[in-house]
């Protein structure tokens, strides 16, 4: 007979325990003498700590708008609407996939459905089995599509993945059905895609249910994990218009759990924790399989796609490089399937030249090719022909690329000229000296590489990057925190850069100076989240002096940008896009930002978001910008209604305008949403109480 006891700790403000007393189920199926009754905590924690995420609305000197909002219980929700007191990531919508500056993936055939834009990675304080993990969105949800847990070798394994979701403009605690999880975890990581939201999406806190020991559930409900028993027992709760969220009514949120709880050994098994240490996993499989009457969910998952790439992939590329001739006696049935193979004619393949084959290979993507390349020799030789490799995004795979994955694909990089790495090699996967000996060997010819949020990235991987890729185009250093000032001045040695992007990064004016005044051909400068760290004004003087072709340029809460630094980049008459959001410097433009506009007639971008000081008349210029497709003016409270109507009138080719917290426009919103329905005029949602929902 099973004995169950139940009641809750509450040790602090972010973690809880439910203690649950059931009897244990050893693996071999016997009783363990003497331990008849064991303790399986229910642990209830929020965020401990932010240890990384891809971008944040706020700055590192604020607290509005950060990644660091999102620790801790919840302080806004259930009420919605924009507070600065949650955490907001730097895009929305379809616009930045529009705007000049977009980056165009080298190699999209490696994406998933869903491409992930963002991610946040955070830490929470004990170690548990997850079965929930609860997201409070607090402004415009539905942008969640991935959830993640890391084990103690630090790596990762996919809990929930799917599409991002159109949802009612309300409060929500989004909990997708994860899968089962066979090991212990406090790391979890977020995953974003912003494309159908309507507007930024805001997150209060991030709640983690799991449990000390693995639970799993009895063999005679054929399920497979703690979410299809809910379901089966009629615990869930279903919207229609919420398919991947489990719990949809937020006042009764995780009140399946509670039941389970009390009904536990009714319905689950249970497995220690040690018992499943000691075990291999092919045993504990089989093992646990004696429970089973259906496909065991630790082997569903071992299984899945994931698992491949996670253990199997590196293992299939060092595949690729045998080359000894299979023995006329093999053994294994892998190597007689391959001899098989090769006694085989290659169908309707053979009878095209290489050329051709290669051009159809270039259609697939890299887990494509690896998998061709165990068909047969002729399969195995052409799927690595360096041809294929000239492009190469590893970005999709950030999970489980590692050094030995690296230098397997090394030696087929030989003319390698465009690199995604970004995301990758976090938390030790890559050493810093494995990605140089890396670049030693493929780097030669490259023009494209990106290396956004790349932890391993540091002062002697960007020497090496100055002395090898004298031909590079593109170098985006997207959060590379360890890379110094000192690091940043071999850059210098480059002079054919188009396109460099280094959002909150440490380096310095002089430094960079020196950089722009190398790189006459500079198109595309992002500048991002610098805060007070450059002297704005020098930049944007050496820009119009040394960089005639400049696109795009992005200074985005650059606090030392001046009316003296924005008449500056009217000599780059070549311009579509400028964001000089929440650049405060600024304050009254005069004739800087009208000079600005009057000269750089190809506009297609302009984002003054939270200019206090502009003006009816600094803005007229922009009637005559014919090309202008995207205008933010969040926050311009001196501007009056005519000003932006001639703003709709005048632009012909104008898709989206903010006016947030822009004031006296009230009345007349409605009146231009249906006068111009092509134009998706943004207006933030003031806080609205969860008494009124």
């Amino acid at each position: 007979m099973f004995k169950v006891k139940t009641f809750r700790l509450i040790v602090n403000d972010m973690i809880s325990y439910d203690e649950t007393k059931v009897e244990i189920v050893p693996i071999n199926g016997e009783r363990i003498e003497g331990k008849e009754e064991e303790t399986v905590l229910f642990v209830e924690q929020f965020v401990k700590d932010v240890c990384d995420f891809s971008s944040q609305y706020g700055s590192n000197i604020s607290i509005s708008y950060t990644a660091y909002n999102i620790a801790g219980n919840p302080s806004k929700f259930p009420d919605y609407g924009d507070f600065p007191h949650a955490f907001v990531m730097r895009t929305y919508g379809q616009w930045w996939n529009k705007a000049p500056s977009r980056l165009i993936d080298y190699m999209p055939q490696n994406n998933e459905d869903v491409i992930s834009q963002d991610y946040i990675d955070l830490e929470y304080y004990q170690e548990v089995y997850p079965i929930r993990v609860s997201i409070y969105e607090t402004y415009n949800p539905g942008s969640v599509v991935g959830i993640w847990a890391q084990n103690s070798e630090r790596k990762w394994f996919q809990l929930w993945s799917g599409f991002p979701q159109v949802v009612a403009h309300k409060p929500r605690i989004f909990s997708p059905r994860l899968q089962l999880c066979n090991f212990k975890t406090k790391m979890i990581r977020l995953e974003f895609n912003h494309t159908l939201l309507d507007y930024y999406t805001e997150l209060d806190a991030v709640l983690l249910i799991g449990t000390s020991e693995l639970i799993v559930p009895n063999n005679n409900l054929h399920n497979q994990n703690l979410n299809d028993l809910l379901q089966q027992l009629g615990y869930l709760e279903h919207s229609s218009n919420d398919v991947y969220n489990l719990t949809p009514n937020y006042l009764k949120a995780n009140q399946d759990l509670t039941v389970l709880k009390k009904t536990l050994p009714k319905h689950c098994k249970l497995f220690k924790s040690k018992i499943i240490d000691n075990i291999s996993k092919g045993k504990l499989i089989s093992k646990i399989g004696q429970h089973y009457q259906s496909v065991p969910p630790i082997e569903e998952a071992f299984n899945s796609l994931q698992q491949f790439l996670q253990e199997d992939f590196p293992k299939l590329i060092r595949d690729i490089h045998y080359s000894t001739p299979i023995s006329e006696h093999s053994n294994t049935l892998e190597e007689k399937i391959l001899t098989d193979s090769e006694n085989q004619p290659c169908g309707s393949f053979s009878a095209f030249p290489d050329e051709t084959v290669l051009k159809i290979l270039k259609y697939l993507d890299l887990r494509s090719l690896c998998c061709l390349c165990r068909v047969n020799r002729h399969f195995n030789n052409i799927a690595r022909d360096a041809l294929l490799y000239t492009n190469l995004n590893l970005k999709p795979y950030w999970y489980c690329l590692d050094t030995s994955a690296l230098n397997c694909l090394a030696p087929r990089c030989q003319y390698l000229q465009q690199l995604d790495l970004s995301w990758c090699g976090n938390y030790n996967m890559i050493k810093y000296q494995d990605f140089i000996h890396f670049l030693r060997a493929s780097g030669a010819l490259l023009t494209h590489l990106r290396l956004n949020c790349c932890q391993f990235v540091n002062d002697a991987i960007i020497l090496e990057i100055s002395k090898i890729c004298k031909n590079l185009k593109e170098l985006c250093l997207r959060n590379c925190m360890r890379v110094t000032n000192e690091g940043f001045s071999k850059l210098k040695n480059l002079e054919l850069l188009e396109r460099l992007e280094l959002y909150r990064t440490n380096i310095e004016t002089a430094t960079l100076c020196s950089i722009l005044k190398k790189n006459t051909q500079m198109r595309h400068l992002n500048l991002a989240g610098m805060h007070d760290r450059l002297n704005i004004d020098e930049v944007a003087i050496k820009l119009g002096n040394s960089c005639p072709y400049l696109e795009s340029v992005d200074f985005w809460k650059a606090q030392t940008l001046t009316p003296h630094g924005v008449r500056a980049l009217s000599r780059c008459t070549n311009l579509r896009e400028v964001d000089f959001g929440w650049c405060g410097g600024l304050g009254a433009p005069g004739n800087s930002l009208r000079a600005l506009l009057s000269s750089c007639r190809y506009l297609e971008k302009v984002f003054l978001a939270a200019l206090r000081g502009l003006t009816d008349h600094d803005l007229e210029p922009l009637l005559y910008c014919p090309r202008l497709q995207q205008l933010d003016l969040m926050g311009a409270r001196s501007l009056t209604p005519a000003i932006y109507y001639r703003c709709l009138l005048f632009c012909p080719k104008l898709e989206m305008i903010d006016l947030s917290f822009c004031e006296g426009i009230s009345d007349f919103i409605q009146g231009w949403r249906q006068q111009y329905p092509h134009v998706s005029i943004k207006r933030s949602c003031q806080v609205i109480s969860s008494d009124v929902l």
